[in-house]
């Protein structure tokens, strides 16, 4: 009795990879990201009062988040700053989306793209995008400092969880400030699961037994999986047990834990 074939299963593989990585992002998984953003706006300023009272600076914070990525990269890459609004059809996109979540007759879009079914699809788009952008990160910082290998990490993240840095910038915009927030003092978990992917990208050839398709194939299944658990249950952060045990030994937390603690008292 013959086994399975299991070079077909790698042929499979290869090509659902190969699949995977040639995707277009343009313009469906951009779709479901400048929703996200624009969401991420909207529940930042407190609903549609900013909508209704600035509808200018409503637009500003949207495309400051839905292009954070690539305004970041490009600040700390000495690129033209203006560079993301160069590209018209998603500007034009991503405006025709922040009309939708803001001023659609009855709030019927933001009802309908809050919807859970359609909420989770939304959310597995833009994760399958979040995973394109780890390597693209790579690509673009590799063009400017091609042996920096920490430049390359680094531009990876902003280009995965711009947002998350962004979102000082965005609420400077509305008038409010708020550092305290930031993503270096509160990392995310999107911004820990960019970090783990950007390190991985990095890697020499033939370290890890997969090709970079492969790689990327199982980071947006990853990263899909991670978002919409999150969603659906209060699980919290899953990278938190992990950390909890290597910081002991290796950063003294729980010493200066208790030090605090007694200080206090």
């Amino acid at each position: 009795m013959e086994g399975p074939d299991l070079g077909a299963f790698s042929f499979g593989l290869d090509d659902l990879a190969e699949a995977f990585a040639s995707l277009s992002m343009f313009p469906l998984f951009e779709i479901a990201h400048y929703i996200l953003m624009c969401q991420a706006v909207r529940s930042d300023s407190g609903g549609l009062t900013l909508s209704r009272k600035h509808p200018l600076a409503n637009w500003v914070c949207c495309m400051l988040m839905c292009s954070a990525g690539g305004f970041i990269s490009s600040l700390l890459l000495g690129l033209p700053l203006i560079g993301p609004l160069s590209k018209t059809p998603n500007v034009l996109l991503a405006s025709a989306i922040w009309y939708l979540e803001f001023y659609a007759p009855f709030d019927l879009f933001h009802k309908a793209v809050t919807f859970l079914p359609i909420k989770l699809v939304v959310i597995s788009l833009k994760e399958i995008r979040r995973a394109h952008k780890v390597p693209d990160g790579i690509a673009t910082a590799a063009k400017v400092h091609p042996h920096g290998y920490v430049a390359h990490v680094v531009i990876a993240c902003v280009k995965g969880a711009g947002s998350g840095f962004m979102l000082n910038f965005q609420r400077l915009v509305r008038g409010k400030w708020s550092p305290e927030t930031n993503q270096i003092l509160h990392p995310t978990v999107v911004l820990k699961e960019c970090l783990i992917s950007a390190i991985l990208f990095t890697l020499p050839t033939g370290v890890l037994p997969i090709n970079q398709d492969q790689l990327l194939l199982l980071t947006g299944i990853a990263m899909v999986i991670v978002k919409v658990t999150l969603t659906l249950t209060n699980v919290g952060d899953p990278f938190k047990p992990i950390e909890n045990v290597l910081c002991m030994p290796i950063f003294g937390k729980a010493e200066v834990m208790a030090a605090e603690k007694k200080k206090k008292e």
